[in-house]
């Protein structure tokens, strides 16, 4: 009797453990990914004014909203290290790949660079490093503010 209540009680305890251990080593980086991915629609969105018209804004603006998006890229680049196995647990987890989440970073670093300098390739540039990001982390953004729309093709007869 008392060697049967031993083994639920051990039984308990290594329940508890291994969800603890999942919840940590894999559920909370998980989430702690989706909510900085969060965090940079939301900023997209919050600093468009700036991305859009750069050099226009004051430099307090332009700088800190450079900042911003700096940090962003390195918080996105550090979610790699953070999630265990990234790759097999994102695909578990329906994450960005590895690649997408380098070029999303990449292009927020871009973006934290475009902000100062008001010049036709950089409006282009700017534009399309949005739309890199969005494709890459699977962010919504509509069809009337991407720069590169699908040309048409026509068939010729």
């Amino acid at each position: 009797m008392d060697f049967t209540v031993f083994l639920t009680v051990m039984s308990g305890v290594l329940t508890y453990v291994v969800g603890q251990l999942l919840l940590k080593l894999f559920i909370e980086p998980v989430q702690a990914t989706r909510k900085t991915i969060g965090d940079i629609s939301h900023s997209l969105i919050e600093y468009a004014n700036v991305i859009s018209n750069p050099g226009v804004p004051s430099e307090e603006v332009m700088r800190n909203t450079a900042s911003h998006l700096r940090k962003l890229s390195a918080q996105l680049q550090s979610h790699l290290y953070l999630v265990p196995k990234y790759e097999a647990t994102a695909r578990l987890f329906a994450l960005p790949s590895r690649d997408k989440v380098l070029s999303a970073s990449i292009s927020l670093i871009g973006l934290s660079n475009g902000v100062y300098r008001a010049t036709e390739k950089v409006y282009e540039q700017n534009a399309s490093d949005v739309e890199n990001i969005c494709d890459s982390l699977s962010i919504y953004l509509p069809d009337d503010e991407r720069i590169s729309k699908a040309v048409p093709v026509t068939r010729s007869e």
